[in-house]
């Protein structure tokens, strides 16, 4: 774990080129530090950052996704109502943007206007991605869009071999995709953007862990970070029948420092309540800081401070 923090602080030392990059760099531990051990330079009364979900649809099949059981319906965020969340973020001393959830992001027609417009407002943006709608122009627009070394674009992995890439994560095609990330890193390189900082994350599975090393071989003299993650239990097998109990041990940390908003501007509990079972709000209706700071999530917090898991089955079973 710290020789991989390590390499990771080294990787992100390539990025400093400028004052300003410094300063995205020192943003970057200032957030991770209470990610880690909870917010503490910070206000409780503000989340530390946002996960909008810029759409549910998803183009592809993964094997261990289970957002295709959701009974919620399928649609793309009002560039409206996202102007809106992104604009109160920005006011209220949010840093960071996650653009993903419970579907591939780059499906929104206006995904790099979205992208553009978080930069104007000052704040970082991560997006995940499958890859697959990275294509050279995309790519050229995506850095085109203000983006800089505060910002992140993942593009996950469950396999590394073409085989069991392809076999997970169905209706992908493998060499679309290295080849899809290599163009976007030439193109970085063409346009002297020093960002975003690109990276890959491989989420083995049973079945792959044995490619770990090839992976790691293959792509960390290609991107910026190439990272391992792991496949949450609980999401994968949410609501199945069946499905094996896990039982949360301490506090959820991105409860207390992330707000996930769905495409309609509702406000789950948590990235893994896909069918919103417990909705915390509206963003159509309420602010940021009115939700977050209800007496229904604080007394969520409380529960998850005195570890009276019991009294919240969702989370009692829940492994993130």
């Amino acid at each position: 774990m710290f020789t991989s923090i390590v390499r990771y602080s080294l990787e992100e030392l390539r990025f400093l080129r400028s004052l300003d990059d410094l300063r995205n760099l020192r943003d970057k531990v200032a957030y991770k530090l209470p990610r880690k051990v909870g917010p503490l330079e910070r206000s409780p009364g503000v989340p530390l950052s946002l996960q909008i979900e810029p759409t549910n649809v998803c183009n592809l099949r993964c094997t261990t996704c289970s957002v295709s059981r959701t009974s919620l319906k399928r649609g793309y965020m009002d560039v409206g109502l996202f102007q809106n969340i992104v604009s109160e973020a920005s006011e209220i001393g949010v840093k960071r943007i996650y653009l993903y959830m419970h579907g591939e992001p780059m499906l929104h027609p206006k995904i790099v206007e979205m992208i553009g417009f978080i930069k104007s407002k000052g704040l970082a943006v991560h997006m995940t991605t499958n890859g697959t709608l990275l294509g050279p122009e995309t790519s050229a627009e995506l850095l085109s869009a203000g983006v800089n070394s505060a910002d992140h674009l993942t593009i996950s992995f469950l396999g590394h071999s073409k085989e069991s890439h392809e076999a997970i994560m169905v209706g992908v095609d493998h060499d679309v995709i290295v080849r899809n990330v290599t163009e976007l890193l030439r193109l970085r390189k063409e346009l002297r953007v020093n960002g975003p900082v690109i990276e890959t994350i491989l989420h083995p599975t049973p079945e792959t862990q044995h490619e770990i090393e090839e992976y790691l071989r293959f792509w960390r003299d290609r991107v910026d970070h190439a990272r391992l993650g792991e496949i949450s239990i609980s999401f994968q097998e949410y609501k199945k029948a069946g499905a094996s109990a896990v039982t949360r041990t301490g506090p959820c940390n991105t409860l207390l420092t992330r707000m996930p908003i769905c495409w309609n501007g509702r406000v789950p509990l948590c990235v893994m309540d896909v069918d919103g079972d417990w909705t915390m709000g509206d963003l159509n209706e309420n602010s940021i800081t009115e939700i977050w700071n209800s007496e229904q999530l604080r007394a969520i917090r409380r529960l998850h401070e005195q570890r009276q898991f019991e009294k919240l089955p969702f989370c009692l079973h829940c492994d993130i």
